[in-house]
């Protein structure tokens, strides 16, 4: 050996002596399944880094770590301890190998230990105080279909349940959708002649894919004081900490069958269709605003899943839908999931319609079979709608005036032309007559275009007040903002301006509209009936009214345009 690797090995083994030594053990051997130990690691040198403990939880649930130093002095000599204590619950049973753990540049040996199972004798350990117990109703259920998981914990010490937790549920190579069900249940039983109180929770798991499904033990942790009976007064300080496992659930979730037809899969206990009106539909009458709501009920089955409700209607039935609502509630027998699908329904012309029916195919997961909800079909009379503004009085004066007119003026005739008895007379009197005629025609042909005059030009006055005086009306509704008030002051100004037309609705008015206005008085519409529109912007609406409302070309042509009131 030359000299420098006389050095090269010195050196070596000078920095062996200056690494800390890792020292590990437990405090028992050997270890009870589900019962907490301690792993303990102690160096007499200090380590430059914290231990690394993740490669544990492969084999072991960690409860806790801690860490804690000394240094001691005796005989002048000084004596300095690294500890590192690790609380650990086994998961299985056998022999479990636990590997290096590095400490910064130090590393632990390898270690092993036993695991064993709990004898018969032991039967009335502190373990056997505290179980987990689950179940399902079925085993195979339906992909999407509802399935209850029952935990029950049961315990027969006292448990400090500050320091108890029950672990979340997971589920291997899934990712179901999990609720859970109603509130815990608290009550007591007796198990061999010992008694346990027992708290009871339930989940309702919706898987999402079909095939094999494990849902893995659940976990509870907790503390129990000492090995005396929960029942017992007798309570010792000792604090001792555990972990209890549930069994694994091993699932088979079905797909959905063949002979299934619908358009969506709905795996239900009970399914169920209603319907029902805010305004009896026999007493509809035209241009009335009415609401019909669609409900889907289904027992064991989550809301979301639930499909829109479909209903064709005649395109004479205006339809204006809400936005849905979705609801669940729950019982001892799971989730029951709501679907409310509301519609309002404005008729614009009288009739009777056709409701047609509504069949939903579904999947009774009692008696596996596919059944059909229904909602029979049904007939609707509109009626007729006259509210309507009366004729204005001004044109059936003007007409009883004309006619009387015409009445005198015949009578006049019949008077002043009758001839005289003597024929010189009766030719000067006949010049006289026809000259006194011509005069008095002359004289009432004024007077009459003066009267007349007057009296259109005070009807004139009179349909502009009234013009004035809606417009003030839908002024100020839409400055206020209030969509009601707006549309019976739209609908009194249409009644004035086309009397003969019978408008009562605002769909109706929409045929006299321009393409801007018509979609402004859809606007109006849906905030009427419907939530699509949370705020309604009535200066808009003005502002479009009265700028280009409607279009002059459309109402110059239209028949049902405003006629004058008289003709010269």
């Amino acid at each position: 050996m030359n000299y420098k690797s006389l050095i090269a090995l010195s050196l070596l083994l000078f920095s062996k002596l200056l690494l800390a030594e890792i020292i590990i053990k437990v405090d028992r051997d050997p270890i009870v399944i589900d019962e907490s130990f301690h792993l303990i690691f102690e160096s007499e040198r200090r380590v430059d880094a914290k231990p690394d403990f993740s490669s544990l939880t492969n084999a072991f649930s960690v409860l806790d770590t801690r860490h804690r130093s000394s240094t001691q002095i005796s005989n002048g000599k000084i004596n300095y301890l690294q500890t590192w204590i690790a609380t650990l619950i086994p998961n299985k049973i056998g022999t479990i190998n636990i590997p290096s753990i590095r400490f910064g540049k130090e590393v632990s040996k390898p270690f092993s230990i036993n695991i064993i199972a709990r004898s018969k004798s032991n039967q009335a350990d502190i373990i056997d105080d505290v179980f987990v117990n689950v179940e399902v109703n079925t085993n195979t259920p339906y992909v999407q279909a509802q399935l209850i998981y029952t935990v029950r914990l049961y315990i027969a010490k006292q448990i400090i349940f500050a320091n108890a937790s029950l672990g979340e549920i997971k589920v291997i190579d899934s990712e179901p959708v999990i609720k859970k069900l109603g509130e815990d249940r608290n009550f007591e039983t007796q198990r061999n002649g010992k008694n346990y109180r027992v708290i009871e929770r339930q989940f309702v798991i919706f898987p999402q894919n079909s095939g094999p499904m494990t849902i893995q033990p659940l976990i509870f942790k907790g503390q129990t004081r000492g090995a005396t009976d929960f029942f017992s007064f007798d309570q010792s300080n000792k604090s001792v900490s555990i972990v209890k496992r549930s069994k694994a659930v091993e699932l088979n979730v079905k797909p959905i069958p063949h002979s299934f037809t619908g358009d969506t899969w709905l795996p239900a206990k009970q399914l169920s269709i209603e319907e029902q009106w805010s305004i009896d539909p026999s007493k509809l009458k035209q241009g009335e605003a009415t609401t019909r709501t669609l409900t889907l009920k289904a027992s064991g089955l989550a809301s979301s899943h639930l499909p829109e409700i479909k209903s064709e209607l005649p395109s004479t039935l205006k339809q204006y839908p809400d936005q849905p609502e979705f609801n669940e509630s729950s019982n001892e027998n799971g989730y029951i999931g709501f679907r409310r699908d509301k519609v309002a329904i404005i008729p614009i012309e009288e009739g009777v319609y056709t409701l047609p029916s509504i069949s939903i195919p579904w999947w009774n997961t009692n008696l596996d079979k596919m059944e059909i909800a229904k909602l029979p079909g049904s007939y609707i009379q509109i009626e007729s709608n006259t509210a309507a503004l009366p004729i204005n009085p001004a044109v059936e004066q003007q007409k009883t005036i004309n006619e009387g007119e015409v009445t005198d003026l015949t009578d006049n005739k019949k008077t002043n032309l009758t001839p005289t008895t003597s024929n010189r007379i009766e030719s000067i009197w006949k010049s006289m007559s026809l000259l006194s005629l011509v005069l008095w025609l002359l004289t009432l042909i004024f007077f009459w275009r003066s009267n007349h005059s007057h009296f259109v030009d005070d009807t004139k006055d009179e349909v502009n007040l009234s013009q004035r005086k809606y417009m003030k009306k839908i002024k100020d509704a839409c400055k206020s903002n209030d969509p009601k008030l707006t549309q019976q002051a739209l609908l009194d100004w249409a009644r004035l301006n086309w009397p003969d037309k019978n408008i009562n609705n605002l769909n109706l008015l929409k045929k006299y509209s321009n393409e801007s206005f018509k979609l402004k008085l859809d606007e109006l519409n849906i905030c009427l009936y419907g939530s699509l529109i949370s705020e309604w912007d009535g200066t808009s609406f003005l502002n479009l009214f009265e700028s280009q409302s409607y279009d002059k070309k459309k109402l110059k042509n239209s028949k049902g345009k405003l006629e004058p009131l008289y003709r010269t």
